[in-house]
């Protein structure tokens, strides 16, 4: 499976649109956005799921303010919170190096100076002793399945698996006769990737229905593929 750049969104709702024959110019192009977009945000989540996408390691960094003890769970530089859940350490730049916070803040008190200690308070990271100065906090953390919400996000899994399940489910909700075709390609290339992933040693979560249907059918939820 090619290894090149995922396209982003708004290139897979491009792409989406010209295989569904949507040849509208103009602003009228873009009444189907939001449905569209579903069904490729739809299909993102899906093959995460089905194909036991792993945890991928990231690193984000807090610059503290003096005086101030209480930040937000948050990766400015990616704008995704980030899960207290999944923290793997905090540390705080000493100089040219690193040294790592201890989890959780028994007593806390107005103590001010270089951070030490760090919990979660009200849903707000908490580090102690309160800084007083700037200082920059490093955080690795674990995060599953990326943000794919702006036109610019790019899938976390390959991009053709994404536009094709979408592809599926749009031509079952617009009645095309050749839905069930589409699906089957979808199921040929993800059994494709899932057998790239195992020969990687990589770990798949738990699926129950790991040989999926190939029928496109129409549930309580709306039209989808079969498996789901």
């Amino acid at each position: 499976m090619s290894e090149g750049l995922n396209r982003t969104l708004g290139e897979l709702r491009k792409a989406l649109r010209v295989r569904m024959g949507f040849v509208h110019q103009g602003p009228a192009s873009e009444n189907n956005r939001d449905l569209l977009n579903a069904f490729l945000q739809e299909a993102h989540t899906y093959v995460a799921k089905v194909g036991g996408l792993p945890l991928r390691r990231k690193r984000a960094t807090i610059t503290t303010s003096p005086g101030s003890s209480l930040y937000d769970w948050h990766n400015r530089q990616e704008d995704q919170p980030i899960e207290p859940a999944q923290v793997r350490s905090i540390s705080v730049k000493r100089g040219n190096a690193y040294s790592p916070l201890v989890h959780g803040i028994a007593q806390p008190s107005c103590t001010q100076g270089m951070p030490s200690h760090y919990d979660t308070l009200m849903n707000q990271l908490e580090v102690w002793p309160v800084p007083d100065a700037r200082y920059e906090l490093l955080i690795e953390y674990s995060a599953p399945q990326g943000r794919f919400e702006r036109d610019d996000d790019r899938p976390c899994v390959p991009d053709e698996l994404v536009l094709l399940y979408a592809l599926a489910v749009a031509k079952a909700h617009y009645h095309h006769s050749d839905a069930q075709v589409a699906g089957q390609s979808f199921e040929r290339l993800l059994a494709r990737y899932k057998s790239e992933q195992h020969g990687q040693r990589r770990y798949f979560a738990k699926n129950t229905d790991s040989t999926l249907s190939s029928q496109v059918v129409r549930t309580a939820r709306g039209y989808t593929v079969s498996g789901q």
